[in-house]
């Protein structure tokens, strides 16, 4: 079952999933999305609020489901995802290479910040904000939000180089907390060429966070990396910056 809310001043349709979908939530739902383009002229982008995955209660609606995001893909500019857990995080990666529209993912709790980015005109749902107080040659920040390929080539990438004119060396403290929403596929590929283009430049990179699979991750590829990698709780911080020091 949708439930599907019209916001003509912020051109933005809410559809928040409450039980398995049917057919006639899509037919309901396209309805709404065209009277809303024939009779303002233009298309309205979309947030999603989910307290679980949502799934279809049967094929049709599988195809109904389909059928309105072939339509509309090329059409709708943002959609925004608002949910927790490991499927409403990949999926924008994975949608990135099907449709048109951008596509963010936000935590549970950022349902306000999640209507901020799609009403926006920019694609900017997230930053790297530095940490100060750190010697020069530590790379400190907290990850907010969605971070985006954008994020990396403004920010991260450039910092590394120039610091690297300083230091030989440098260290790496990043911070994941509530904050954090995910990374794009434009990110997530930013990310790995960094470490590839500055494989032998970092000897220490702490990260800090209670995230499982960002934990995870960073556990996994720990042993692939030239540099020392220490995973820390949230509320271990202060013993990551004695680490690094």
């Amino acid at each position: 079952m949708l439930e599907i809310n019209i916001d003509a001043e912020d051109k933005l349709v809410t559809v928040h999933p409450t039980g398995a979908l049917t057919k006639e939530d899509f037919s309901e739902l396209t309805a709404k999305v065209n009277d809303f383009i024939n009779t303002h002229d233009v298309v309205p982008n979309l947030l999603i609020v989910a307290k679980s995955f949502p799934y279809w209660d049967s094929f049709a609606a599988m195809l109904a489901h389909a059928e309105f995001v072939k339509g509309h893909q090329k059409v709708v500019r943002k959609v925004a995802i608002v949910g927790d857990g490991f499927a409403f995080s990949i999926l924008p990666s994975f949608a990135d290479h099907f449709v048109s529209a951008k596509i963010r993912h936000f935590a549970g709790d950022k349902t306000e910040q999640a209507r901020q980015w799609v009403i926006a005109e920019e694609d900017h749902p997230g930053a790297f904000e530095l940490i100060e107080g750190l010697p020069s040659d530590v790379i400190a920040f907290k990850v907010r939000g969605t971070i985006t390929s954008q994020d990396y080539k403004e920010m991260l990438t450039p910092l590394v180089e120039e610091r690297l004119k300083e230091h030989d060396k440098l260290k790496v403290l990043a911070v994941f907390d509530q904050d954090f929403g995910s990374f794009t596929a434009g990110a997530m590929w930013d990310d790995a060429r960094l470490g590839f283009m500055h494989y032998a430049d970092f000897s220490k990179i702490a990260i800090v966070s209670d995230v499982t699979w960002i934990r995870g991750a960073s556990k996994f590829f720990s042993p692939l990396m030239a540099a020392q990698l220490h995973v820390f709780d949230l509320n271990q911080l202060d013993d990551a910056k004695k680490w690094l020091s």
